[in-house]
């Protein structure tokens, strides 16, 4: 009976190894990629996500109804992050420049849109949701936030991960 219970420790003990290695190894890769790859913003310049300092990297849609609804509280929250040096990038998922651009009309945004054209840095972040909102400090993902955020909630998360 003894040499059973062993056996099965030993085996939980191999599985819950084998899932850290991986989940590891993801998060290692995930990060590395980001890094490599520069984005167009919406005004056509080239930008790539900082590998040092605090920021938020919003994933979000124009068919996304609950995207649409956490813009105005991106927006209102906007003023404060900066004045912690914390910058906001709003990332928008495989969608023609033209639509993006189309749809930011009724939003007068003041932080940076990126367009993921072929989908590159949500790949190499994972995002399977949208809206997903990480935070970030020196490239590594701290906090993720997959759903609608309030302005107050984004000021919350932000103060307890990123400050």
């Amino acid at each position: 009976m003894k040499k059973w219970i062993q056996l099965l420790l030993f085996s939980v003990l191999i599985v819950a190894l084998s899932y850290a290695i991986i989940s590891n190894a993801s998060k290692q890769k995930a990060e590395a990629k980001s890094e490599d790859i520069v984005l167009q913003t919406s005004s056509g310049e080239q930008l790539a996500l900082p590998n040092e300092g605090s920021y938020i990297v919003n994933f979000w849609a124009t068919y996304c109804p609950p995207c649409e609804r956490e813009m105005p509280s991106f927006k209102a929250a906007y003023e404060i992050l900066q004045s912690h040096t914390i910058e906001l990038y709003a990332v928008n998922v495989e969608e023609p420049t033209r639509l993006v651009n189309q749809y930011l009309t009724k939003f007068d945004l003041p932080f940076p849109i990126l367009l993921d054209r072929q989908g590159q840095l949500k790949e190499s972040y994972e995002i399977l949701t949208l809206p997903t909102t990480l935070f970030l400090q020196d490239g590594k993902v701290v906090h993720t936030v997959k759903g609608e955020l309030t302005e107050q909630e984004l000021l919350t998360l932000t103060q307890k991960f990123l400050y």
